[in-house]
């Protein structure tokens, strides 16, 4: 039975409460790791899992699937369709114009948009505001919205902390990290395995953990409490990371904007340090 990998979380969602326990074990074994599933034997999967092969049998007939083969092909085609590399993807590219670019640009605003409503940009807002403090973490290409959103939030709250992992310190930072601290993690497919390290070890310090990602089933957002979702649709070289920095926009306004008016002084407070330092080219800084 065709099925795309979608609608088949969508099912096991939906069928999750009438499972056996060892069902319940199993699908959400296949829902934190799906790339095990299209790439290795029900054997090592069930043992991986701590259940029993038989029980990825019955499950699969459970959701209506007719053999475990069935229900392993949506898994498969989710491994397919995997994006290209750069490489690859510069060998497709046309001779689009800026024009067409822009729109795309657009569409995929408009995309992330249908994807993320204002109640979850609150919730993430409140789970911030509620942290001792905030460590932020995006790897390679999300390093600069990740810099860029703790860069911001700094200017209104001290104690926010980028994980950059520079000098290969990842590990040091992330000893501060502790129960009752928020960690914000940016990262888009292909996962970047240090996004992986700190999702993991927030989860084991029992900090809350928010995605900002392009898929809810990303490695590092499987254990997240808020994730908000971005599309990197495109047609150039790189996965469009347009949408990345306009969540991270938008969750900087929700959070100075619940603020009010102590977050307004802190700003300002910055600002004229800022100034006193220096940090603007003289006749160029910011308007009164």
């Amino acid at each position: 039975m065709a099925d795309s990998f979608s609608s088949l979380v969508d099912r096991i969602r939906a069928r999750f409460v009438d499972l056996s326990p060892q069902q319940r074990v199993a699908a959400a074994f296949v829902l934190k790791r799906p790339e095990e599933v299209a790439i290795v034997s029900m054997r090592t999967l069930a043992a991986n899992a701590g259940v029993q092969p038989v029980t990825f049998v019955r499950l699969a007939r459970t959701l209506g699937f007719s053999a475990w083969d069935d229900f392993k092909e949506p898994f498969v085609e989710r491994m397919r369709g995997a994006p290209s590399f750069y490489s690859d993807r510069a060998k497709k590219l046309g001779s689009a114009q800026p024009g067409e670019l822009h729109l795309s640009h657009i569409k995929t605003l408009e995309a992330t948009q249908a994807l993320n409503d204002a109640a979850s940009f609150t919730q993430a807002a409140v789970a911030m505001e509620k942290a001792k403090t905030v460590f932020v973490a995006g790897f390679r290409a999300c390093f600069g919205p990740a810099q860029a959103f703790n860069y911001v939030y700094r200017l209104f709250r001290p104690d926010v902390v980028l994980l950059s992992g520079m000098g290969g310190t990842l590990e040091a930072e992330l000893r501060a990290v502790e129960e009752g601290d928020a960690v914000c993690i940016i990262g888009f497919r292909p996962y970047s395995r240090e996004s992986v390290i700190v999702a993991e070890h927030a989860a084991r310090r029992g900090a809350t953990l928010i995605a900002i990602t392009d898929s809810p089933l990303a490695p590092f957002a499987r254990e997240a409490k808020i994730a908000l979702t971005f599309s990197t649709e495109g047609p150039s070289l790189f996965p469009s990371l347009v949408s990345a920095w306009a969540i991270a926009e938008h969750l900087l306004d929700t959070l100075v904007a619940r603020g009010g008016e102590d977050a307004l002084e802190r700003l300002k407070s910055a600002e004229a340090q800022l100034q006193a330092l220096g940090v603007f080219v003289p006749g160029y800084g910011p308007e009164e």
